[in-house]
């Protein structure tokens, strides 16, 4: 099921309301009744899979969501970016250089370019950049070099 809306057509409190229903269902996720360490109130914590489970495998990427849910995590937090044509993909950040493999592709070296992203200038490759259509057809790579890379091409 497609849950995206194009941006463009969607007044800014409906947006806000359907990321935070996208985020509602994402995160219904169980977790675990072991608790081996309490919150300082004496209660459980909550385990949170942000990006899924970056440093295991890919971040933002179905097999990370569910190795989180798998290792207990009570919720999975995404974080989202637009596209160029309005719509709204997991990602950690716009710069999309570090954690697909966007270099790689020949068809897509005329978009390199540097933009500022929170107040630093930053080149790569931008998600504002291509259409839902082109994301998809890149794939999740790990960002750092220390993490197991044996996953690299997941959608």
């Amino acid at each position: 099921m497609n849950l995206s809306l194009p941006v463009s057509s969607v007044p800014r409190a409906l947006a806000l309301g359907l990321l935070g229903l996208s985020a509602a269902t994402l995160v219904a996720c169980g977790g675990s009744d072991a608790a081996p360490f309490l919150t300082l109130d004496g209660k459980q914590p909550l385990v949170i899979g942000h990006r899924g489970s970056p440093g295991y495998l890919p971040d933002h990427t179905l097999e990370g969501y569910k190795l989180a849910i798998q290792n207990g995590a009570d919720f999975v937090e995404p974080d989202l970016v637009a596209t160029k044509d309005g719509e709204l993909i997991a990602r950690h950040e716009p710069n999309i250089t570090g954690t697909t493999n966007v270099a790689d592709l020949p068809e897509f070296a005329a978009r390199k370019t540097t933009r500022m992203v929170d107040g630093v200038a930053e080149t790569g490759w931008f998600a504002t950049d291509f259409t839902l259509a082109e994301i998809k057809t890149l794939r999740a790579k790990q960002p750092l070099g220390d993490r197991d890379a044996s996953f690299n091409g997941s959608t």
